[in-house]
């Protein structure tokens, strides 16, 4: 038993490392441009035996991707869970603090960036995520919008669709300016886009 849970948990470290050193990679390279052989070399192991923990480039960057979410979550203690009756200040709230922590791991956010603009056609294997994630948060401040407006704490006028695509638009916009220019104040910038949005969508009077 001993003997199985140690193999266990060494299996477990090396596609954690194997995992770790990816996402550099694939934020720097792209998945075009990012070579299994070079991930493997720098982890310290020959292809085959990173080819024994991930089967293809395609499975490495699945695992990649999700250790990306799954990072998201932790770094904003944020649960699955969380998400089924968040109205939209608190929809708010989540996403500033994911812009806050964006702002610590220019590698995460530079991965998505490059997933998204390599993965518009339907044969990336990365796809899936990139239509998944977008259509996830259209729905999420869908959602949240429409409890705030039946709990009469927005404006029952205000267009979801519009809000939506503006909110969305200028955290991914912000990401991308910071990207190219690290002196934009990402952080910052999207604080007071929240702060007149709260405004715009309030009640009068």
């Amino acid at each position: 038993m001993a003997t199985t849970e140690s193999a266990q948990r060494s299996g477990e470290l090396a596609r954690a490392k194997i995992v770790g050193v990816a996402v550099e990679h694939f934020a720097r390279y792209g998945y075009q441009g990012s070579s299994l052989a070079r991930i493997a070399a720098e982890v310290g192991i020959s292809q085959s035996g990173l080819l024994h923990h991930f089967s293809s480039k395609a499975s490495l960057l699945q695992a990649v991707l999700g250790a990306r979410d799954l990072r998201d979550l932790a770094a904003t203690n944020t649960d699955l869970g969380d998400f089924a009756d968040m109205d939209f200040d608190a929809l708010l709230a989540f996403l500033t603090r994911v812009v806050r922590n964006n702002a610590d791991n220019r590698d995460l956010v530079q991965l998505a960036h490059i997933t998204a603009a390599e993965a518009t056609g339907p044969g990336h294997p990365a796809h899936d995520w990139v239509v998944g994630r977008l259509k996830f948060l259209q729905s999420l401040t869908g959602d949240a919008l429409r409890r705030s407006i039946d709990a009469g704490e927005i404006r029952a006028d205000v267009d979801i669709r519009a809000v939506t695509e503006c909110l969305i638009a200028m955290s991914e916009g912000l990401e991308n300016q910071w990207l190219l220019d690290p002196e934009v104040d990402m952080v910052g910038s999207f604080e007071r886009f929240v702060a007149q949005l709260r405004r715009s969508v309030a009640p009068v009077g």
